[in-house]
């Protein structure tokens, strides 16, 4: 039975990862901050990204107990949210702590893991998927949120343009054996205010938000049928915004 590591797999996106790939029979490897209920071929792990030595002895503990990894799945991510202090505002009052942190989920939690399994995904010729965003390509409009309570600081931005380069590299390093991408979305469309909604749409060709299940399509190609020659690629969901 191949197996799968997937971060971040309490959030929205890691559920719906989760249940595409059990219905595929792989032994899932759960990793979140948050517990996971445990089923069937399902192994839970709980980790705090933002802690370096809590992840070290998590990775350790992966790395002995299961000699080959199939798959791994970076989901895990550091978003912020009005309850942070220094992260829904302007430039000059964010928060170096939030930096930190989205660095620390976002871009050195990815480095650690990979550094830690490198041969266990050797073993099995293994594929690496990583969650980016369409901030890793451009940079926010800070028109979008004019007068609302949201934000898209620096340290996201930062983070996940940092984690396009490391998916780049990690590509050339860990070739042959290892194929190496990342799936970078627009925004997903949730419970945004309608005001963010109509502007967001106007500056996107196909007049969509990307939707959770566009981004498990993606998946499910560089995970399965994609051939191992693709790879360091960044595939970008954006309904044609980047291109215009």
């Amino acid at each position: 039975m191949k197996k799968i590591i997937i971060t971040g797999a309490n959030g929205f996106l890691g559920k719906k990862i989760t249940n595409f790939f059990k219905k595929k029979r792989f032994k899932l490897i759960l990793i979140d901050k948050e517990k996971i209920k445990k089923r069937k071929n399902i192994d839970t792990y709980i980790c705090d990204f933002t802690d370096e030595q809590e992840r070290e002895i998590t990775f350790q503990i992966i790395k002995k107990r299961y000699k080959s990894i199939d798959l791994i799945i970076n989901n895990a991510g550091y978003t912020g949210s009005i309850k942070d202090k220094g992260w829904i505002t302007n430039f000059e009052k964010q928060d170096l702590n939030n930096w930190n942190k989205a660095f620390e989920v976002n871009l050195n939690s990815i480095f650690h893991l990979i550094k830690i399994l490198k041969k266990n995904l050797e073993s099995s010729k293994g594929r690496v998927i990583n969650i980016g965003s369409i901030y890793s390509i451009r940079s926010p409009n800070p028109k979008l949120y004019e007068g609302l309570n949201m934000n898209s600081p620096a340290a996201y931005s930062a983070s996940k343009g940092g984690l396009l380069q490391l998916t780049r590299w990690l590509a050339i390093q860990l070739a042959p054996k290892i194929s190496v991408n990342m799936i970078s979305p627009i925004g997903i469309k949730r419970n945004q205010p309608k005001k963010f909604f109509k502007r967001y749409l106007k500056n996107i060709p196909m007049k969509q938000m990307c939707k959770e299940e566009d981004i498990l399509k993606v998946i499910s190609f560089l995970s399965i049928e994609a051939p191992k020659i693709i790879t360091g690629q960044n595939i970008v969901l954006d309904g044609g915004a980047s291109i215009i």
